[in-house]
Formats: structure tokens, C-alpha cells, sequence
């Protein structure tokens, strides 16, 4: 599975997609993590098989919903869940809404 991470700038983003990468490890998932601004999304979304938004561009969520591929679940990250880097829970649930959607 390939899960795009998109945020403002990078640097927090970046931080997180890490930590959901350990998280994802610990759990012995097979996935591909990245993060990309949101000035670079168009570049690699179609690529993804979920999407996470960070709290900072949940504003942003109709651009992401027009460039994604139709069927693609997006996920918008909890602010609380983001500041605290509490990735087991974004994961979990972000899997839960793949998981909900593709069966």
C-alpha cells in the first residue's frame, strides 16, 4: 500500500511521516510512506492508495478530492492527533477508512 502524507511546508510533515513509518513497521505493514507539500501534490497523488491531510490544509480537502484518483480514501488528520505525533491511532483509523472503502 502506498499512503501519501500532505502538508503546508514539509518540516513537521516529514517528521510525521517517519514516525508513521515506525509505527507501520512495528506493526509489520507493507507500505510505502512519503509526505509532499501541498504545492507539490499534483505530482505524486495518483500514485496513492490513501491519503492523509494534515490539520494545517484540511481546508484544502476539494483540491486534494479533484487531483486524487476517484475511489481513493482521504484521510484528514486530528490536530490533536498531529501535534502529539500519535501515529498508531492515525494509522489505525486511516487503515480502518482504506479498509471500509475497498471491501
Amino acid at each position: 500500500m502506498k499512503i501519501l502524507l500532505c502538508c503546508k511546508a514539509g518540516v513537521s510533515c516529514n517528521m510525521f511521516a517517519s514516525t508513521l513509518k515506525d509505527e507501520a513497521d512495528k506493526q509489520n505493514l507493507d507500505v510505502v510512506i512519503w509526505a509532499t507539500p501541498e504545492t507539490a501534490i499534483e505530482y505524486s497523488i495518483k500514485s496513492a492508495n490513501l491519503i492523509l491531510i494534515t490539520p494545517q490544509i484540511a481546508s484544502s480537502i476539494k483540491k486534494v478530492k479533484d487531483l486524487a484518483n476517484p475511489n481513493t480514501p482521504i484521510y484528514i488528520i486530528n490536530d490533536d492527533d498531529f501535534q502529539s505525533f500519535n501515529a498508531k491511532k492515525v494509522l489505525e483509523e486511516a487503515l480502518a477508512k482504506y479498509n471500509t472503502k475497498n471491501i
